[in-house]
């Protein structure tokens, strides 16, 4: 479900209890009489509405939260708290560098609200996008593959933001790597 559904099923239940303000009025004073029925009912209604609330909070994501709790199988050169202090020197405008688990330096080069880009390796850069509000939360997330000699190869997949399942499987959107036997024949020596 999206946002937007959880929103009008929090506004439909808010709705719903005011137009029967007077079965909540009376609740309290039917529990002491030991009416079941009606504590039952106002205790199903205050666990929806928590519920509802909860799933509210969950599913509102940001780029930094989403960037946060990433999966590490996504980027395993990165630990978590590598990711939360990269966040946290940019916001401080200090030099975004880490040491990553392959002892090699991690750059975070640029943070905004929507979009980001870290600097894993000199082979790989990662650029992460959130698109506006509106829609439902998706990471878009572009994998930039560099080798020595200069060829790259770009990969783009699309994220659910909170659970960081793929919807859209990874496509190859510009790739200049050629294996060595076509460097060879358009190579003349």
């Amino acid at each position: 479900m999206k946002n937007k559904d959880y929103y009008n099923i929090y506004l439909y239940l808010c709705t719903r209890i005011v137009t029967k303000r007077e079965n909540m009025d009376n609740c309290a004073s039917d529990m002491t009489y030991g009416r079941p029925d009606k504590r039952k009912w106002c205790m199903r209604m205050a666990m929806t509405l928590f519920i509802c609330h909860l799933c509210l909070a969950t599913t509102a994501q940001t780029l930094r939260d989403a960037f946060a709790s990433m999966p590490d199988s996504l980027v395993p050169t990165l630990t978590r708290n590598n990711r939360l202090d990269l966040m946290d020197f940019m916001d401080a405008r200090m030099k975004a560098a880490v040491t990553n688990r392959l002892g090699g330096e991690t750059l975070m080069t640029h943070f905004s609200s929507d979009s980001l880009c870290v600097r894993l390796s000199d082979a790989l850069t990662i650029e992460m996008k959130m698109p506006a509000a509106d829609t439902a939360a998706v990471v878009c997330m572009k994998r930039v593959y560099t080798t020595l000699t200069g060829e790259r190869q770009t990969v783009l997949t699309r994220y659910a933001a909170g659970s960081w399942e793929v919807l859209s499987p990874a496509t190859v959107v510009e790739s200049t790597l050629r294996r060595i036997d076509e460097k060879a024949k358009s190579d003349p020596k």
